[in-house]
């Protein structure tokens, strides 16, 4: 432990001052002093003659009880033939409104009258009458009325009084020199003292708010302390609710007594990766109760910052591949744990103040090159069971409160009573971006990979919040006069490839090529697609608004940024990766849209076969799906008698619609790896917020089903599908009200 100043200079120098000593009033022959210690309870001094033990107080003819009316007698330093003795009685009062005027004293051999000053005095000047009268009795005195102030812990007021009349005394026990607190949440202080002694008691630590902790002490010799007084170390358990560097000190009973040990005024903070160092450097040479010497050791033996699994004189190893950690605090950890003769008993993810178990909830798969890895060294050589390779994990846990700012790590605790750690490094990323990368590294044929999903990756993304898409940056090509009609919104997330022939089939209709256009995309196609945009829109000479959307995840994302930047009520949404199969659509939807104001009206989205890719869909009366896609795969020709059709839910790929109400449903949507089942849940909540949905099959949109990023090509493709189904499931299903299923035509 690194000292600051040494218990001889203290005294030499002095100790902390204490508070003054002001002039405390006097009590006299007959009359006496009050202090209000809280609305029920009064302490009144006075002086007279000795007592005797069995002592009985009227408080203006009301009589307390034995309990309620403790008294202690003095000699008087300055004795006079009136009164050679002073008395303290603590008394509980029945009208707690009314001061008390007089009190009657009765030993059984003398009874005594006595006036009560009206004027109250503060408990600290109790303590200096005490001081002034008592003499060497002072400490004897003070400690039975703090015995009795303090009998009662749920009494606040009565505490406080108790510790201000310790305080006030200012006994010297030494000094706190050193205080740290450790990633468990205990604090430790080092210093020495005279009256500390080794075990288990209660403390009083002054911390702002007196808090009430358990400390363990433990004692141990030190040369630059003077004989007779021990240095100590002690852990106290505050469950988090005090902070080492606002410890001022902590009044404790030992020894007989109430005694007050303050923080030395050049107190050492030690950080949370050192205390264990501080403890261990003493621990050796520290005595105490076998009970005190346990709760130390299990402080000594904590988080250093340091991976102390690797040294284990166990068969147990562990290591992690990857550690991510969302924006919302959640975290995703693969790795592997060797422990063939199963010495561990528990696996936590740690943070200080805060835990997670994790062998509780990860999901274990095979890991034969850790097998491999170790199958060469004597220790692991004798355990390793050919036909147990589980010794992968992945585990996706949140850590409640904590220091978020602090590093995490792996603690496990093993049968043999010892701990091990090993820090972690978490790569901050979003939700998505870390459950790809995690799926990632995986075979598709992994027999573990189902389990990883339902209980690691949907969870994670279920409780995620997607940051809102926003705008950066707007450039306006041509006249852009939104009033020239219901403004087309294009969200593209492919950017060039898409917009570019839309264009010229927007120019080549006569109804849309005067209609307002407003094109969302992604920042990096914004960047590389501006100029050539520009271009084009000049060639065809249409209305256009290029929206730059930040922190878009999909086309929707992109639609509701480009809903923004017009002011109509009404506008039409449209994915890039749509074609109208005919001229006149933007007409007949827009009329649609006039007779059903404030309505969803989508039209058919068929695929260049000729074939139905959506023609509405309707919520589920039952079964593992929530909305069923009747037509889907249809010839058009078969569906080819359907009017305008209500519907449950309408398609935004393509709809006319109010444009708040498109705001209001993309509010804290869920986080999917794709945009099929974020669209269906769009769709549900327009169904729940009661606006009607409609089906205009007489108008008909060419497209392909979406395309994949190239982090979702391949193996990831139908998985990402699957785990977009889960997260609906699980956002939707069970909060979900029930719904108007609405009349139907079939076909």
């Amino acid at each position: 432990m690194m000292r600051q100043a040494t218990a001889i200079d203290e005294k030499v120098y002095g100790a902390t001052a204490g508070p003054t000593a002001a002039k405390a009033p006097r009590f006299g022959k007959g009359r006496a002093i009050s202090c209000r210690i809280d609305q029920e309870t009064v302490l009144v001094l006075g002086s007279g003659g000795p007592r005797g033990q069995a002592v009985s107080v009227k408080a203006d003819g009301a009589t307390s009880s034995q309990d309620d009316a403790f008294v202690t007698n003095w000699a008087l330093s300055a004795p006079s033939p009136s009164a050679t003795h002073g008395f303290a009685a603590l008394l509980t009062l029945s009208q707690t409104d009314v001061p008390i005027s007089m009190i009657d004293v009765d030993d059984g051999r003398t009874r005594e009258r006595f006036i009560v000053a009206p004027k109250q005095i503060s408990i600290d000047e109790v303590a200096t009458l005490v001081a002034q009268t008592a003499a060497a009795e002072t400490a004897a005195v003070i400690g039975r009325l703090a015995d009795q102030l303090m009998a009662q812990p749920s009494n606040r007021s009565r505490i406080s009084a108790g510790l201000s009349l310790i305080r006030a005394q200012q006994p010297s026990d030494g000094f706190i020199e050193l205080v740290g607190e450790t990633h468990d949440g205990v604090i430790v202080i080092m210093g020495w003292s005279r009256a500390f002694v080794p075990g288990r008691f209660q403390a009083y630590l002054l911390a702002g708010a007196v808090t009430v902790a358990d400390c363990f002490v433990a004692s141990f010799a030190r040369p630059d302390i003077q004989e007779g007084e021990l240095g100590f170390i002690a852990v106290l358990e505050t469950g988090g609710r005090v902070r080492a560097d606002t410890l001022k000190g902590i009044i404790y009973n030992a020894g007989g007594g109430w005694h007050l040990t303050p923080a030395h005024s050049r107190l050492q903070v030690s950080a949370a990766l050192d205390t264990p160092d501080h403890i261990r450097s003493v621990l050796l040479d520290a005595r105490a109760t076998p009970e005190a010497m346990l709760r130390l050791r299990s402080a000594a033996n904590g988080f250093t910052g340091k991976d102390t699994v690797s040294s284990l004189p166990f068969p147990v190893r562990m290591d992690v591949d990857r550690v991510f950690e969302t924006d919302d605090g959640d975290m995703l950890i693969s790795g592997w744990m060797l422990d063939p003769e199963h010495h561990v008993t528990a696996v936590k993810l740690r943070r200080p103040s805060t835990e997670a178990r994790l062998d509780d909830m990860w999901t274990r798969l095979d890991r034969i090159d850790v097998s491999q890895s170790f199958a060469d060294q004597p220790a692991f050589r004798a355990s390793l069971d050919s036909d147990d390779q589980a010794h992968g994990f992945v585990a996706h846990a949140r850590l409640p409160g904590g220091k978020l700012d602090a590093a995490p790590f792996l603690e496990l605790t093993l049968r043999e009573g010892r701990r091990a750690f090993l820090p972690l490094m978490p790569k901050r990323m979003p939700a998505r971006t870390a459950a790809l990368q995690q799926l990632s590294l995986f075979d598709a044929a992994n027999w573990a990979l189902p389990a990883i999903v339902d209980h690691q990756i949907v969870p994670l993304l279920s409780n995620a919040a997607c940051a809102a898409p926003r705008m950066e940056a707007i450039a306006d090509v041509g006249v852009f006069d939104e009033k020239s009609g219901v403004p087309i919104i294009v969200g593209s997330t492919v950017g060039m490839p898409e917009v570019g022939p839309l264009l010229a089939l927007f120019a080549l209709d006569p109804q849309t090529r005067c209609a307002p256009l407003v094109i969302a995309v992604s920042k990096s196609a914004f960047q590389r697609d501006l100029a050539r945009l520009r271009q084009l829109v000049r060639f065809y000479g249409l209305s256009v608004r290029i929206v730059c959307a930040a922190g878009a995840l999909d086309r929707f994302d992109l639609l509701s940024v480009g809903a923004e930047e017009v002011s109509s009520e009404t506008i039409i949404t449209m994915s890039g990766s749509l074609v109208p199969a005919a001229k006149g659509w933007y007409g007949a939807l827009t009329a649609a849209g006039s007779d059903h104001f404030g309505s969803v009206i989508s039209p058919m989205l068929a695929y260049d076969d000729h074939s139905v890719k959506w023609a509405g869909s309707w919520l589920s009366e039952g079964g593992d799906q929530m909305l069923l896609d009747r037509y889907a795969g249809y010839p058009l020709m078969a569906i080819a008698a359907l009017q305008l059709t209500r519907v449950d839910v309408a398609s935004l790929e393509c709809c006319i619609m109010p444009r708040a109400v498109l705001k209001d449903v993309m509010r804290d949507c869920g986080v999917y790896l794709g945009s099929k089942q974020k669209a269906r849940e769009i769709g549900l909540r327009i169904n729940k917020a009661g606006i009607a949905s409609w089906l205009l099959p007489s108008i008909q949109m060419l497209g392909c089903d979406e395309p994949l990023s190239g982090e979702q090509n391949g193996k990831l493709a139908v998985l990402a599908e699957r785990i977009d189904a889960e997260i609906l499931k699980s956002r939707w299903r069970n909060g979900r009200e029930s719904h108007q299923l609405f009349d139907r035509i079939s076909a």
